[in-house]
């Protein structure tokens, strides 16, 4: 594991399109989020907003042109191929982010065909990853992921917030320790590298040491690639008003 730490100002660590995306006239539905870690990295939509997007402290996809929204693949390949039409100015793609929130939801082939026209339009690239929620992959199989693997697919950044019951429950992950547990087993099975987030002060100080002690037992039950430790924060007055209804209106940061 990599430790490392960061600031969640709204929501997670995230940006516009910057580096890369910025060299590739592509269409978007903005805001565009992705990990620090994929600045250099083409971000390919093909989906729009969170197939959950309940979680009590995110507003990454609140906005009402983010209804989550499966892009068509005619889409998704108009997309690779303006990109590819580009490459002679912006040089050679070689990492690519799906977005939006999780694009791991979709089903496994279409995942493979997305891969696949990735792997026709833009040969050069070697690595693409994603958002993925616990619940993305409860219905895929090792197999179906060792599948996504062979065509490219190599990171899940993988929003576990907390590994504590209680705490989960308050932020409305719709998540447990033992299903973030078992979909971070099954990626690792299937040779996948994971980026596991954990929300520092996320439970407040009421649930402060239940939420470290779970965090503490989901990494080591199943040790992620890379940890991230970020800190939460509430700058606007409704997001922290919103967090706190699961707390019964008593939530202290």
């Amino acid at each position: 594991m990599r430790p490392t730490s960061a600031a969640v100002v709204l929501l997670r660590a995230a940006v516009l399109l910057t580096s890369a995306s910025a060299l590739y006239p592509l269409s978007y539905v903005e805001p565009v989020f992705r990990p620090p870690a994929e600045a250099g990295s083409l971000i390919l939509q093909v989906t729009t907003g969170c197939s959950w997007n309940r979680c009590s402290f995110c507003e990454m996809y609140q906005q009402e042109h983010q209804k989550y929204r499966v892009k068509p693949l005619a889409e998704v390949e108009a997309d690779l191929t303006l990109a590819a039409s580009f490459r002679e100015q912006g040089g050679p793609i070689r990492r690519i982010f799906l977005a939006d929130g999780d694009a791991m939801g979709l089903p496994s082939k279409q995942l493979e065909s997305i891969l696949h026209l990735i792997q026709s339009k833009l040969p050069e690239c070697k690595r693409v990853s994603s958002y993925c929620l616990p619940r993305n992959i409860r219905s895929k199989s090792v197999g179906e992921l060792r599948a996504l693997q062979s065509l490219g697919l190599r990171t899940m950044y993988v929003g576990c917030e907390s590994g504590d019951d209680e705490v989960l429950r308050r932020i409305n992950k719709g998540e447990t320790l033992e299903s973030s547990v078992a979909a971070l087993q099954k990626l690792t099975d299937a040779g996948l590298k994971t980026s596991v987030m954990i929300l520092h002060g996320i439970g407040g100080k009421h649930l402060s040491e239940q939420h470290v002690a779970g965090s503490a037992e989901l990494v080591l039950r199943a040790p992620p690639t890379y940890l991230s430790t970020l800190v939460v924060s509430f700058p606007l007055d409704t997001s922290l008003a919103r967090h706190s209804e699961g707390f019964g209106g008593e939530f202290e940061p």
